[in-house]
């Protein structure tokens, strides 16, 4: 309860709100510049996948290979925005493109129920999860700000502060959303594939 309070008291919700416009801004763009990119990404990636997909412990790895990433790239938004929050609006943005064009070319090409199987069950945990994880490195960049400014500034109490919301939220949600995308997300494909 008390990390919830301050998450409002430290003016979080503002820049999640700024970082959810950013993201849905971006995979418009995504969607409307970036699916011949996404489409030849995609064919490159094709033949990796495919050998990837014959390991016996694939469920495992995936697992760990989708949450370590996850986990470490959030992280690293949290404290690169005390370099004045730059990075965490360019990961966000980034990220938001990277679902539109992706989305886009994969919705040519297999349909919209094989797009909404295979990013919406994990994504409804993950995309939050990185919203607030970049929320959290604006507001970390916003300290960074005024300290550049001289003005009062308590950065290191801000990373402290984040730090405790990325390990009582971000880092469990986070996991949850990888047991989905490796467990749950091939099931879907395989009903949306047959059926």
């Amino acid at each position: 309860m008390r990390v919830i309070q301050a998450i409002r008291q430290k003016g979080v919700i503002r820049y999640l709100v700024l970082a959810t416009s950013i993201f849905f801004i971006t995979i418009v763009l995504g969607t409307l510049i970036g699916q011949n990119a996404a489409l030849e990404v995609l064919r490159r990636l094709g033949g990796l996948v495919e050998r990837f997909a014959r390991t016996d412990n694939l469920p495992i790895l995936l697992f760990l290979m989708i949450f370590l990433n996850n986990g470490i790239k959030t992280l690293a938004i949290i404290f690169l925005g005390i370099l004045l929050g730059i990075p965490p609006l360019l990961f966000i943005g980034l990220n938001g493109f990277i679902v539109g064009s992706v989305g886009s070319a994969l919705e040519s090409a297999m349909g919209w129920k094989y797009v909404m199987a295979s990013v919406v069950p994990h994504g409804m945990i993950e995309v939050p999860m990185l919203l607030l994880a970049t929320a959290l490195g604006l507001t970390v960049g916003m300290e960074s700000f005024k300290w550049l400014i001289r003005r009062e500034s308590r950065v290191k109490l801000q990373l402290s502060d984040c730090l405790k919301v990325y390990l009582r939220w971000i880092l469990p949600g986070l996991a949850v959303a990888a047991v989905i995308e490796t467990f749950v997300t091939n099931l879907l494909i395989g009903l949306v594939v047959v059926g």
